[in-house]
């Protein structure tokens, strides 16, 4: 094989865009601020409850009346902005509807709140409603809040023009050093992990290639408590053996890259939860090359190792009392005269071969190897893959949920579960027998394409082939999830970090065990 040549980025786009600070989050006891800027909950058809209630009476009725005036209903995530109500410079009403359910609709509220005030050059009093059952209500809202003003910033004169946060947030809460504590040891940290995976994720590829990221997630856990970061370059790769890997690789100049982030803040010895994440850091198709259109979007190929590499950021800030690491596997897939083809038969680490019937299914690949080397180093306790795999999953989702995939019922109940309390929802997809004997090759062991069968489960029946007897597994395809076309209260457009949250609730279960 040729040397690998290294590759000069841009010198026009080398230095990364100054991102818009995150507004400041504190928290007090709950009372009615006496003025200033506040915002509000207001229930179905305007209904003014407590906190609400006694704003109003103290702005003689404004508030009201600016409501009824308005028309304003109260549903959910509506907003009304007023300004001059009686003692209140600025006072934000936003919809509660019948009252929120649980502690998405809580972050979808502190989202809201902090939009809604973002150009607001003043100290902002947040009045945040009880959900129910939900503990912690003020540290959630604010977790909504960070996530939900998430900006990556610009190059070049738009970024003055990129809408920076002013306003300064504090959220009233029955106990503020409680719901300070909650923040400053658990909900930070969760809005951290996704704010780590979405700036890797929006990087332009001209800048992200294999060593880079490999780069960023060394230099972000350097000094971090229980992490031990590994790397292993283009050599040791292909010395290991990982020709689906290499292979993947080897058209692009900037060689690939395997790194391993692993935290012990369980009992020693215990054996880990591996998050093995698919890093594409630009998907052209390769040889099998892609359409133009949307081409731009796979710099956000590589979602699956963010998450991953978030995750674990999270559960080390939190000090989480579970063992786990993040295998990242990092590749970029380019067109070039040492490509590999259609029709290449490559040998993965496990030994098994693998016949190329399309290089634009390379996900499956790299995490082929990623999860073998997982497993032979690892011994984990739990599997998981994660990848933008498949357009397909979209086709059959849609942008509402990522597709799970796995043989253990007990396991897909719990991520499912664990999908709906972090507000990364889940649907499980089939893998028939018919899915599993589509890949079987006529020159190799495999073929990384099955004629006839469904997209998704064919891309999740190849990686199966690479799991242990003994390892529980789960893949789960988030094609459909990782990138917003047009952004929701707590994802705003385009990256949206998909994983990190639900890797932590689903620690959160083997740190209880």
């Amino acid at each position: 094989m040729k040397p690998w040549i290294t590759a000069a980025v841009s010198a026009l786009a080398i230095a990364m865009p100054a991102v818009a600070e995150a507004p400041a989050i504190d928290f007090a006891k709950a009372a009615r601020p006496s003025s200033g800027a506040i915002v509000l909950p207001v229930g179905k058809d305007g209904a003014l409850h407590g906190i609400s209630k006694d704003a109003d009476k103290a702005a003689k009725g404004a508030i009201a009346e600016a409501i009824a005036t308005a028309g304003f209903k109260g549903d959910a995530g509506q907003t009304l902005t007023l300004y001059g109500a009686g003692p209140y410079a600025a006072v934000l009403l936003v919809g509660t509807g019948e009252g929120l359910a649980n502690a998405n609709d809580l972050k979808v509220y502190g989202a809201m709140a902090a939009k809604g005030t973002s150009k607001w050059n003043a100290a902002v009093n947040v009045v945040v409603p009880d959900a129910k059952d939900v503990a912690d209500d003020a540290a959630i809202a604010a977790l909504g809040a960070r996530l939900g003003t998430y900006n990556f910033g610009k190059w070049g004169k738009a970024a003055e023009e990129s809408g920076e946060p002013k306003a300064a947030l504090t959220f009233l809460a029955p106990d503020a050093a409680a719901a300070r504590r909650a923040w400053e040891g658990d909900a930070s940290a969760i809005a951290d992990g996704v704010y780590f995976a979405r700036d890797l994720i929006s990087t332009p590829s001209n800048i992200k290639s294999p060593a880079w990221f490999a780069d960023q997630v060394v230099a972000k856990f350097e000094g971090v408590n229980n992490v031990t970061v590994t790397v292993l370059d283009e050599t040791e790769i292909e010395a290991l053996g990982m020709g689906a890997l290499y292979g993947t690789g080897q058209g692009s100049v900037r060689p690939p890259r395997l790194v391993a982030v692993e935290y012990k803040g369980g009992k020693a010895g215990d054996a880990p939860i591996a998050f093995v994440g698919k890093g594409i850091t630009f998907d052209t198709g390769g040889i099998s090359i892609k359409p133009s259109s949307n081409m731009w979007r796979m710099r956000m190929d590589m979602s699956g190792a963010a998450a991953s590499a978030g995750a674990v950021l999270t559960l080390a800030e939190r000090d989480a009392k579970v063992n786990a690491v993040a295998i990242l596997a990092l590749a970029e897939n380019m067109p070039d005269g040492n490509a590999i083809r259609p029709g290449d038969v490559l040998t993965s680490m496990s030994g098994k071969t693998i016949e190329i019937m399309s290089t634009d299914a390379e996900g499956r690949l790299v995490l082929a190897d990623a999860l073998w080397w997982a497993q032979e180093t690892y011994k984990p306790k739990l599997a998981v893959t994660i990848a933008t795999l498949t357009g397909s999953v979209g086709g059959a989702l849609g942008p509402d949920y990522a597709g799970l995939f796995t043989k253990d019922d007990a396991l897909a109940e719990t991520f499912i579960k664990a999908g709906e309390t972090s507000g990364e929802p889940l649907w499980r997809l089939p893998l028939h027998p018919n899915t599993f004997k589509a890949l079987r090759s006529d020159v190799a062991d495999l073929k990384n394409g099955g004629e006839g069968a469904p997209g998704a489960s064919v891309g999740a029946a190849f990686i199966m082939e690479w799991v242990k007897e003994e390892t529980p597994f789960v893949h789960l395809d988030i094609a459909a999830m990782a990138w917003q076309n047009s952004g929701t209260a707590v994802d705003p457009k385009g990256a949206v970090g998909y994983g990190v949250r639900l890797f932590d609730e689903i620690s959160r279960g083997y740190e209880a065990k």
